[in-house]
């Protein structure tokens, strides 16, 4: 006769306000940067409420003290690791562009470089005696 042994059930792990916060800012910074990526500012833009309430949620997980390794698994760590680099570049990229998108639109308004002083009134030159 063939016994079985008691099936042992393993209770659902805890839920963790910790996980779930990593969990949460992995997943807008990841959307975020598809979002860069694509050059969609709109969509980016559409995501800082939510990426400052995940970081907000975060660091008031981890104020007194960073998480230990342990209580996060390995792969969320990488990927959130990866998300915040990817972030990183992305944002640094896209703000350069915006850069040269305004930089454009400025010399396409004034062609004349900018020579540093600005008109006084009714366009003339404001003197540069120093006043009391």
């Amino acid at each position: 006769m063939i016994t079985k042994s008691p099936t042992k059930i393993v209770p659902p792990p805890e839920p963790s306000p910790l996980l779930d916060a990593v969990t949460t800012l992995t997943t807008v910074l990841e959307a975020e940067n598809k979002a860069l990526r694509q050059s969609d500012f709109g969509a980016s833009g559409a995501l800082a409420d939510a990426k400052r309430l995940a970081i907000v949620s975060l660091e008031s997980l981890t104020h007194h003290q960073p998480p230990s390794p342990r209580l996060m698994p390995e792969a969320l760590h990488r990927r959130l690791d990866s998300a915040i680099e990817q972030n990183r570049l992305l944002l640094r990229r896209s703000i350069d562009t915006q850069q040269r998108v305004i930089a454009t639109i400025l010399q396409a308004i004034d062609p004349e470089p900018l020579d540093g002083h600005y008109p006084g009134h009714n366009g003339a030159e404001s003197s540069h005696r120093n006043t009391a």
